[in-house]
């Protein structure tokens, strides 16, 4: 059976993280498999070694009582589910439960706010968008969205991206949503082929697809995305990248990692190397 990955910390973006996921997985009729990561607490050395044991395994049950309710809960509202928890670093256990189950989807809350502090280290989100070839749907902490009726797909008009419009339009198809294709003229971007060319391959492969195209200008990628998102009440933004060496990520770190930190919109992260998921 096909599966959404939904990673949970139990937050209340977690919460909404499983609700979109919930409504995906209802057009997709797919199942939603919870994963919880955790490190163990830090607790006073000085304490007797039974008594951090004894701590240790309380704080372990907590954490699989709460797995446990919100399976149940899922369950009531008649989706299949599973969930367990693994001890290790977040994106670790996730990027582990990506090769193990080979969801179709990962639908995860952001951590953190896209402060300075995230733009420095990274938060979890962006370190398994990165590192994964699944598509990710990332939400923001200020997220409200529960259903999908706008998207925006962000696209460059400078190389092949039939696998991810391919996806855009299915995931579109599925929603009944509308979908508008944006390109963003920015200083500094590469602007090597004409757009045109581009725009008529994409009419040739896609044409029967419903969707319209913009091309707007803007000071930067992701600002002019966000707001023409804003202005058209989109509900989620799709943008398309490759996977990128560590040299690449530490001279130029890409414009949908900086998107996943920065943007107050769902945001999904489709990979060109991964397939068309089938309808």
């Amino acid at each position: 059976m096909r599966t959404i990955l939904v990673p949970t910390d139990f937050s209340e973006n977690a919460k909404k993280a499983l609700e979109f996921a919930q409504a995906i997985a209802e057009r997709y009729d797919a199942g939603i498999s919870l994963i919880h990561a955790y490190s163990p607490a830090a607790i006073d050395p000085n304490l007797p070694v039974e008594t951090w044991v004894t701590l240790e395994d309380q704080i372990e049950k907590i954490n699989l009582d709460l797995l446990n309710e919100w399976i149940k809960d899922c369950e009531k509202k008649g989706f299949k589910c599973t969930g367990k928890q693994v001890m290790g670093p977040a994106s670790d256990v996730i990027l582990d439960e990506i090769k193990a189950q080979k969801p179709i989807l990962v639908v995860m809350g952001r951590t953190g706010k896209g402060g300075w502090l995230d733009k420095i280290m990274g938060s979890v989100a962006s370190s398994v968008t990165v590192k994964t070839l699944c598509p990710v749907l990332v939400l923001p902490p200020d997220s409200h969205t529960k259903t999908i009726k706008r998207i925006v797909y962000a696209t460059e008009l400078e190389r092949p991206e039939e696998n991810a419009l391919g996806f855009a339009f299915n995931f579109a198809e599925h929603f009944d949503a509308e979908l508008t294709l944006v390109k963003v003229n920015a200083p500094f971007e590469v602007n090597v082929f004409e757009d045109e060319d581009f725009v008529n391959d994409i009419t040739k492969k896609f044409g029967k697809k419903k969707y319209e195209f913009k091309t707007i200008e803007a000071d930067s990628v992701i600002e002019g995305l966000q707001n023409y998102a804003d202005k058209q009440h989109s509900d989620l933004i799709v943008m398309a990248t490759r996977k990128r060496d560590w040299l690449a990520e530490l001279i130029n770190p890409s414009v949908a990692k900086k998107m996943v930190l920065d943007t107050h919109v769902p945001v999904l992260i489709y990979h060109l190397e991964q397939l068309v998921p089938s309808a």
